[in-house]
């Protein structure tokens, strides 16, 4: 039998939004349930909060006993290897190909041989239709092959919970239909407990057990399907026939509105006895309970057995909330900028030691790693040289004239080196990797986060921070390393050059001076800027990407962000570190 999943008091709010509020239900177990209601009614989140990708407010939701809101993170990762999850869009991994998409919860979760990864995930593929599809990218098939992908991804390592959020979107009506039968057969197999969020009325009445349906911010009705079908509730009945007369407006602000047209005694717009009348009083006559889909191989359905035994016990009766509850004004979150501002600072500072302490967990990313580095130093490398030049040759020329009208032209060659070493070139470094490679992965993992990439992850039960961060950050700090010595080199070069030819300056006395002055030290401290700036840079990359709103231009807000907030923290950490230094080598610093 499939896992159990029990929810009570579960309230969820975005900022000052209420979602839904006080939501209670237990999906029975190995039995299908469907999650119906209006447009921007928080079906979608609902399942993220099943699955623990949100956190509501209040409440719990128990699965297999473990509550998913106060459950350790480490904890919800191995609860969701027990989920199988189809997204909305499939969230299907964009650099890989379809057939690596569908084997790769296998290769992260069993020891399976390549030969058997093969075996298991052509079979899925083939059970959606997607035979000779396998070698192409996500990119290259159309939205529906995208979510049959994702559902074969969903279904290969046999889990004991299936959500699916709106399978039929983007699918034509006898793909819809086959898809629903496929659901059927899937459970008949498995006995898996299903949740499916779906708009189709058609499949809503005749694929699932149990039926429930969010509207105005709670839970409306939830119940067996043969009593949910048969209601009379206003809302259930105008929406499960698409009738645009009725409680539920074009959005909830007009949602149970005095301005709806007058109706008969039906319902119906018009006057009574019309032939508009007759024709619709016809229909309704003949509104019987439909057939529910029976499996394709005939045999009778372990679910149906159970659920007909509760129903006929009464274990299971339709809960309807209370007309009172439905007509009460959602709660109203006060939201304090500056708590807001805490909470974020506290997320970025738990995302770093996260990023850390991650590092050193068994099955690092080397091969992610190695990428990400020679990403980072081939897109920062040049930029990195042609701003240290002009940055050597400033810093040379204005600290060249100084001293000679202070009298220690000798001195020029010490001061110029070390504010190149310690001051010019861990900041030129890090701002290049900011604006080039930082941007870069910011946009990159924004883009995977609103196309579910990142929650897919999550839910087939690995660690975002440890697959994706840890490797991207790492890769910045060691592109810093690196291209700070070379910005020191070239920009040292750079003064020297524009020292003796411009300012006429002795050519051995401009390194002979640091070299008298100056300690190892003084060369260290530039490289440890340089690591503590890469780490900053990929750290606040990597938070604003995993925090991206939805949409291009949430995308584009992240990026900018990312780039203001590292340059302000790398100009706060210059100022701690360099104060730092000089306290503690009084004398030796730039």
């Amino acid at each position: 039998m499939g896992g159990t999943v029990e929810v009570t008091g579960l309230t969820k709010s975005f900022g000052t939004q209420n979602i839904w509020s006080d939501v209670t239900l237990t999906l029975p177990p190995g039995e299908i349930t469907a999650l119906l209601g209006p447009s921007g009614t928080g079906k979608s989140v609902f399942l993220k909060s099943l699955m623990g990708l949100l956190k509501p407010e209040a409440g719990q939701c128990l699965v297999n006993g473990v509550d998913m809101v106060t459950a350790k993170e480490s904890r919800r990762l191995e609860l969701r290897k027990k989920f199988g999850v189809l997204f909305q869009d499939g969230a299907l991994f964009g650099s890989m190909s379809v057939y690596d998409n569908v084997a790769f919860p296998l290769r992260a979760h069993t020891r399976m041989s390549e030969s058997q990864v093969r075996e298991v995930s052509m079979q899925k593929l083939d059970m959606v239709g997607l035979l000779g599809q396998e070698h192409k990218l996500p990119g290259e098939i159309s939205g529906g092959m995208r979510k049959r992908a994702g559902l074969a991804r969903s279904l290969v390592t046999e889990p004991e919970i299936i959500l699916c959020d709106e399978p039929d979107s983007g699918l034509d009506p006898v793909r819809t239909a086959n898809l629903a039968q496929l659901l059927l057969d899937v459970n008949a197999q498995t006995d898996a407990t299903m949740l499916v969020v779906t708009h189709n009325i058609e499949l809503a009445r005749t694929l699932p057990d149990n039926l429930g349906m969010l509207y105005r911010r709670q839970l409306v009705m939830f119940g067996p399907r043969e009593q949910f079908l048969l209601t009379d509730h206003p809302v259930v009945s105008q929406f499960m026939a698409g009738d645009p007369v009725g409680p539920i407006g074009m959005s909830e602000e007009v949602d149970h509105s005095s301005n709806a047209p007058e109706t008969d005694e039906f319902g119906y717009p018009g006057e009574p006895g019309g032939a508009g009348l007759a024709i619709r009083m016809g229909a309704r006559t003949l509104e019987v309970l439909p057939r529910q889909l029976l499996p394709a191989s005939g045999l009778p359905r372990p679910a149906t057995e159970r659920h007909a035994r509760r129903v006929a016990s009464g274990e299971s009766s339709l809960f309807m909330a209370d007309d009172e509850e439905a007509d009460r004004p959602p709660p109203v979150r006060s939201l304090d900028p500056v708590s807001a501002a805490l909470d974020q600072t506290g997320e970025f500072f738990a995302l770093g030691l996260d990023t850390i302490r991650t590092t050193f967990r068994r099955g690092f990313a080397a091969r992610e790693l190695l990428d990400q580095f020679w990403f980072v130093i081939s897109v920062s490398w040049l930029p990195a040289v042609l701003i240290a030049i002009p940055f050597g040759a400033v810093i040379a020329l204005q600290l060249g004239t100084l001293t000679v009208q202070v009298g220690a032209q000798s001195y020029t060659g010490a001061a110029s080196v070390l504010a190149v070493v310690q001051q010019a070139a861990p900041i030129v470094t890090t701002l290049v990797i900011a604006g080039a490679g930082g941007a870069a992965i910011c946009a990159d993992l924004g883009s995977r986060t609103i196309r579910d990439e990142i929650d897919a992850m999550r839910v087939i039960g690995l660690d975002p921070v440890q697959r994706l961060v840890v490797p991207r950050v790492i890769a910045c700090m060691l592109a810093a390393v690196l291209l700070n010595g070379l910005v020191s080199v070239v920009g040292v070069l750079g003064g020297y050059v524009f020292n003796v030819i411009v300012q006429g300056g002795t050519p051995g006395a401009y390194l002979s001076s640091f070299t008298a002055l100056a300690q190892s030290s003084d060369l260290w401290v530039g490289e440890l800027k340089a690591v503590v700036f890469g780490f900053l840079a990929g750290v606040v990359a990597a938070y604003r990407g995993l925090h991206t709103r939805p949409g291009p231009k949430g995308v584009g807000e992240s990026v900018n962000q990312s780039v203001v907030i590292t340059f302000l923290l790398l100009f706060f950490v210059n100022f701690v570190i360099t104060t730092v230094y000089l306290q503690l080598v009084p004398g030796k610093g730039a």
